[in-house]
C-alpha cells in the first residue's frame, strides 16, 4: 500500500508538473505567434466559460438554487460614412483651369452662345521636395576717418571699426539655423530616424552633413536647453502625482563597463492643473538608489509597475506608492491564454474590466465637454462604484488562492495581486490617478521604438543629452503643441531671451498662433531674389 500511495503521489506531481509545462509552451507561443493586444472580447470571454460550469455555480451562496439566466445582446455599430476623408484646409490650394479650347468656343453653332452653368472640382495633393536655401549673413564694416577737405588731424589711436553684432543664434558658430537643427532633432527624437538615414537623406539635396556632425549638434542644443530642463524638473516635482518606468538600452564607452552592459532610461511624467511634464534621466544602472536621490524631496502619489526596485521608494516618509493594475491583468491575461482560453483566468479579468469601466465613465461625466470638473466629486462616486467591485474580487483570490497550484500560470497572477493589493487599491485615494501607469508607458514607448532604430548612444554625454532632447519633445507633445514648430521656436527665441524670462518659452507658456511667424519666414527666405533684410530693427 505504502509502494502504492508513493507511486500516486508521484504521478500527481508530474501530472502538475506536465501542466506547468504545457501552460509556460502557451504562454511562449503565444507571445512569439499571438496577437500582441491584451484586448478580450466578449466572445473571448464567453468561450473561457464554456466547460466551466461547475466552478460558476460553485460560486453561488450555500443553500441557495443557481439559477441560469439566459441574455440575448443584440449587437449595434454606426457604419462608416463610404468615401475618404477630406483634405485637410490647412494646406494651402493653388488652382488649375482646365477650359475647353478656344476652337471648340467659337464652334458655337449660330444663333447660339456660351452660357457657364458651374463648374466641377477635384483635389490632389503634391509634393513639393524638400528645399535647402544657405542664408548667407552680410555685415558691412566701416571705418571712422575725417572727411577730405574738413582740415581735422587722424585720430592718434588705432582706426575705429564699427560692425553689427551677429543677431543672436542657438549654435554661434555652426552652419545651422534653427529651423534645421528643429528638422534634425525632430526626426530622430520624434520620428525615430537614425543619424546615419538622414545623412542619406539630405545627401539627396546636395547637402553634405555627416552623422558626427548631427550628434555634435544634438549634444551642443542639450547644453543649451539646460535651464529649460531644469525649470521642468521643478514643475514636475511640485505635482501632486508621478508615473515612472525604466527600459533598458546600450550605451557605449561608459566608465569601467563593457559596452554589451545594458543601462537604464528612465521616464517621470505628472504636472499640476494644465502643465503636464514628460522626463527622462539616463542612469548607467537600475538601481534604485538612482530614483530614490532622484526623489529624495518629493511627497505625493507615485503610481509604477512591480519592479523590486521600487519598493523602498515607496517606504520614504511623505511618498505614497500606488501599483498598476495593467501588469496584474496582463498576468491573468497569459493565464487565461496558458489554460488554452478556459478556466478562472477570464473571471477574473471581468473583475478589472468593471475597474476600467467605472473609470470610463466617470471621467467622461465629470471631466468630458460637459463635465463639472468637480475632483472631491469625482473622488466620491468613483469611491461608491469600485469599492464594492474590489471586495468581491479580494474575496474571490482569497478563495481561489487555495486551490490552485501556487507555480501555475493563475496561481502566479493571483500572488502577484495578493501581494500588491494595498498598493493597487490606493488609486482610489488620488483623483489624478487612474488604474494604471499607462502614462509613463505611453510617454517612453518613442524612446523604445527609436532605440529599435537606432540600436546604442555613442557615450554617456550622448545618453544625457538624448534625454534631455527626449523630455522636451516628449513634454510638448503633451501639451498638444506640433513638436516641430514648437522647437523650432524655442531654438530661435532661447539666446535672446533674458534669464528671468526662460520660463516663458516652457511648453504650456507657449501659443501656437506665434508660430506663425516662422512660416512667414520661411515665405520669405524662399523668394530667394530678394534680399532679406534684419528683423533686429
Amino acid at each position: 500500500m505504502r509502494r502504492i500511495a508513493a507511486l500516486e503521489g508521484e504521478v500527481l506531481v508530474l501530472r502538475q508538473l506536465t501542466e506547468q509545462q504545457q501552460e509556460e509552451i502557451r504562454i511562449l507561443k503565444a507571445r512569439q505567434f499571438g496577437r500582441k493586444s491584451e484586448k478580450f472580447t466578449q466572445e473571448d470571454i464567453a468561450q473561457g466559460k464554456l466547460f466551466n460550469e461547475a466552478e460558476m455555480l460553485s460560486t453561488s451562496p450555500r443553500g441557495e438554487e443557481a439559477f441560469e439566466t439566459v441574455r440575448i445582446a443584440k449587437t449595434t455599430y454606426t457604419r462608416r460614412k463610404r468615401g475618404r476623408k477630406p483634405i485637410s484646409a490647412q494646406l494651402a490650394r493653388v488652382e488649375l483651369l482646365v477650359d475647353i479650347g478656344e476652337d471648340e468656343k467659337k464652334a458655337v453653332p449660330e444663333g447660339y452662345e456660351l452660357t457657364r452653368i458651374g463648374q466641377e472640382t477635384s483635389e490632389q495633393v503634391h509634393e513639393i521636395p524638400e528645399k535647402y536655401v544657405v542664408i548667407r549673413t552680410v555685415r558691412p564694416k566701416y571705418i571712422v576717418k575725417p572727411l577730405a577737405g574738413s582740415g581735422m588731424r587722424k585720430l592718434a589711436d588705432p582706426p575705429q571699426i564699427v560692425i553689427a553684432p551677429l543677431p543672436a543664434r542657438i549654435l554661434p558658430r555652426s552652419i545651422a539655423t534653427p529651423s534645421l537643427l528643429a528638422s534634425v532633432l525632430i526626426g530622430k527624437f520624434c520620428d525615430a530616424l537614425p543619424f546615419y538615414r538622414q545623412e542619406r537623406m539630405f545627401s539627396r539635396f546636395g547637402l553634405c552633413i555627416s552623422r558626427q556632425d548631427m550628434a555634435n549638434w544634438a549634444i551642443a542644443v542639450a547644453s543649451k536647453l539646460s535651464v529649460l530642463i531644469g525649470l521642468m524638473k521643478r514643475e514636475l516635482l511640485s505635482s501632486p502625482f508621478l508615473h515612472c518606468d525604466e527600459t533598458p538600452f546600450q550605451v557605449m564607452d561608459e566608465e569601467d563597463r563593457k559596452n554589451t552592459t545594458l543601462s537604464y532610461m528612465w521616464v517621470l511624467t505628472g504636472g499640476a492643473g494644465t502643465h503636464r511634464v514628460v522626463l527622462f534621466r539616463y542612469n548607467p544602472t537600475r538601481a534604485a538608489d538612482f530614483i530614490s536621490t532622484f526623489l529624495a524631496s518629493y511627497e505625493g502619489f507615485l503610481q509604477t509597475d512591480g519592479y523590486d526596485g521600487y519598493l523602498a521608494i515607496g517606504e520614504k516618509v511623505g511618498i505614497i506608492h500606488v501599483a498598476c493594475w495593467a501588469h496584474a491583468r496582463r498576468r491573468f491575461v497569459e493565464a487565461f491564454v496558458a489554460a488554452n482560453k478556459k478556466g478562472s483566468a477570464g473571471e477574473a479579468i471581468g473583475f478589472i474590466r468593471e475597474l476600467y469601466k467605472a473609470e470610463r465613465t466617470l471621467r467622461a461625466k465629470y471631466f468630458g465637454d460637459q463635465g463639472s470638473r468637480d475632483v472631491d466629486a469625482f473622488a466620491k462616486e468613483r469611491k461608491e462604484i469600485v469599492e464594492p467591485v474590489l471586495a468581491d474580487f479580494k474575496a474571490w483570490l482569497d478563495a481561489k488562492v487555495l486551490g490552485v497550484l501556487p507555480k501555475s500560470a493563475l496561481g502566479t497572477a493571483i500572488s502577484y495581486t495578493l501581494e500588491l493589493w494595498p498598493r493597487l487599491i490606493r488609486y482610489l485615494d488620488c483623483p489624478w490617478l487612474g488604474p494604471d501607469n499607462s502614462e509613463a508607458e505611453r510617454a517612453i514607448r518613442p524612446f523604445a521604438i527609436g532605440r529599435n532604430n537606432w540600436v546604442m548612444a555613442g557615450s554617456p554625454r550622448g545618453a544625457a543629452a538624448s534625454a534631455d532632447l527626449y523630455s522636451l519633445i516628449e513634454t510638448i507633445k503633451l501639451n498638444g503643441l506640433e513638436p516641430y514648430f514648437a522647437l523650432r521656436y524655442i531654438l530661435t527665441k532661447l539666446p535672446a531671451t533674458p534669464p528671468e524670462r526662460i520660463g516663458d518659452l516652457l511648453p504650456w507658456n507657449l501659443c501656437p498662433a506665434t508660430f506663425h511667424e516662422l512660416t512667414a519666414e520661411d515665405a520669405r527666405i524662399s523668394l530667394a531674389s530678394i534680399p532679406i533684410a534684419s528683423q533686429q530693427a
